[in-house]
């Protein structure tokens, strides 16, 4: 089985994360919107910034193997609100992993990511998880939010944290 480690994203993290972007999950947003390598390196560059320096806005986490792969990568942002609420949650902004890896290895890593998510909007102290997809083919991924409590409509999977 693959071991692997996750940390929180740096600097050096960016290219990688980028290059996966481009690799796996491109034709999913190409027909709707321009990819922009440029931007989306900016957008990750600022994350792993405001994670530093404004450590309960960002979660910006990847998941590299013993010879340094990147594996996957999580994004989710904090203080986010629905238009009909005043209620704060995090927002899962990307789950992104290599398609190359075994469907065990992807499930579990995505679990591992489901948990830094409750940890963090535990420490940021938003007491509800939003995760999206806007993927074609997103059924188990929201079955996988289902079985650990999420309330799933349509492609949105919520969930309330019964202690902040």
């Amino acid at each position: 089985m693959t071991t692997y480690t996750w940390n929180k994203a740096t600097g050096l993290d960016v290219d990688d994360i980028v290059k996966m972007a481009e690799q796996h999950f491109q034709t999913e947003i190409d027909n709707i919107f321009t990819p922009d390598p440029v931007a989306y390196s900016r957008n990750i560059t600022f994350a792993v910034v405001n994670q530093f320096y404004l450590p309960t806005t960002e979660l910006l986490t990847v998941a590299r193997d013993n010879d340094n792969k990147l594996l996957a990568y999580t994004w989710a942002h904090s203080n986010e609100r629905a238009a009909w609420s005043d209620d704060p949650m995090l927002t899962v902004r990307m789950v992104h992993l290599s398609l190359d890896l075994t469907v065990r290895l992807r499930v579990k890593l995505i679990l591992d990511m489901m948990h830094q998510w409750e940890e963090f909007a535990r420490f940021a102290k938003m007491p509800i998880i939003c995760s999206t997809t806007m993927r074609h083919d997103q059924t188990a991924f929201l079955k996988l939010h289902q079985r650990q409590g999420y309330d799933i409509r349509g492609s949105f999977a919520y969930k309330k944290l019964s202690v902040v």
